[in-house]
């Protein structure tokens, strides 16, 4: 008998996933800072901006572009969960599920119970779904409008 999963499996994946993808957004939000003119910095000094002014008013809306582009890539890597909970449910039988992520349900559709249209189904799915929250997201931001 598979017991229940417990209530803090979301969050460790959380906390697994954060910390897996951290690097990859302190570099990009580290170069993009980078790339804000100084001029524009020291204009909003002069101008009186405080620190959290500075942040809110020029930094932030200046790297919103890299900000949706790491979203992106965010929701992309946590549409690829497979590994996690495969290992979980491996290491420990009945904390996490063998059908927790659709990537599992579609391993178990094409491995376990041979049906491929069935995994194939499910791959398409989580593809349109991706897509389109990507899309949203890209034309929502306005990421190929010229600065």
């Amino acid at each position: 008998m598979r017991s229940s999963p417990p209530g803090n499996l979301a969050l460790l994946f959380t906390i697994i996933a954060f910390w897996t993808g951290a690097g990859g957004w302190i570099v990009v939000i580290y170069g993009a800072l980078n790339n804000i003119p100084t001029d524009v910095m020291e204009a909003a000094r002069i101008d009186g901006a405080g620190a959290w002014q500075t942040a809110w008013h020029i930094q932030i809306p200046m790297l919103r572009k890299w900000i949706v582009y790491m979203v992106i890539l965010a929701f992309a890597g946590g549409a690829q969960l497979f590994v996690e909970p495969q290992l979980l449910s491996l290491a420990s039988v009945g904390v996490a599920g063998r059908d927790y992520s659709l990537n599992q349900l579609t391993y178990d559709f094409a491995f376990q119970m041979n049906n491929i249209n069935g995994a194939a189904a499910v791959s398409v799915e989580l593809l349109v779904v991706s897509v389109s929250a990507a899309a949203v997201f890209v034309a929502r931001s306005g990421f190929f409008d010229a600065d």
